[in-house]
């Protein structure tokens, strides 16, 4: 089932450090990117995470938000989380997601999961993986919302 187009579910997640996760509604009137992840995950490592990175400078507006999830694998620690942001310098917010239930209800694929609101909170593209025709469907989504 496809999410696209329809207002984007609430999410469910932790901070890593015990502070106030934001709500969803707390982001409207912005344009947001979502990207669902694990550590244990190559291509979220090595190249959705530094993808990232590439979109929140060259559009600094757009809000992003990374959220470790663990629909499969090893169990990580907050720390061992926390340890990604700082690794790659993270200039957005990364929270964990409880168990699976973003994961879920934004019916991730896999991961990463790229899930991009509209400023009313809908959702206008979901898509997973991290190879480069993903990484182009980005690019011209964000093309889209930002150059018009």
């Amino acid at each position: 089932m496809s999410i696209e187009s329809h207002i984007a579910p609430e999410w469910a997640l932790e901070s890593l450090d015990g502070s106030e996760v934001p709500s969803l509604e707390s982001f409207r009137g912005k344009f947001v990117l979502i990207l669902i992840f694990s550590r244990g995950c190559p291509g979220c490592m090595g190249r959705a995470i530094p993808f990232s990175l590439e979109l929140k400078k060259n559009y600094p507006e757009l809000q992003t938000i990374a959220i470790h999830t663990r629909f499969e694998g090893p169990e990580y620690s907050n720390r061992q989380i926390e340890e990604v942001k700082l690794y790659f310098k993270l200039p957005y917010h990364l929270y964990k997601d409880r168990g699976k239930e973003t994961y879920e209800r934004y019916h991730a694929e896999g991961t990463p999961h790229w899930v991009l609101l509209d400023k009313e909170g809908r959702v206008i593209r979901s898509i997973w993986g991290s190879m480069a025709n993903v990484q182009n469907r980005l690019q011209y989504a964000m093309a889209e919302l930002f150059e018009s």
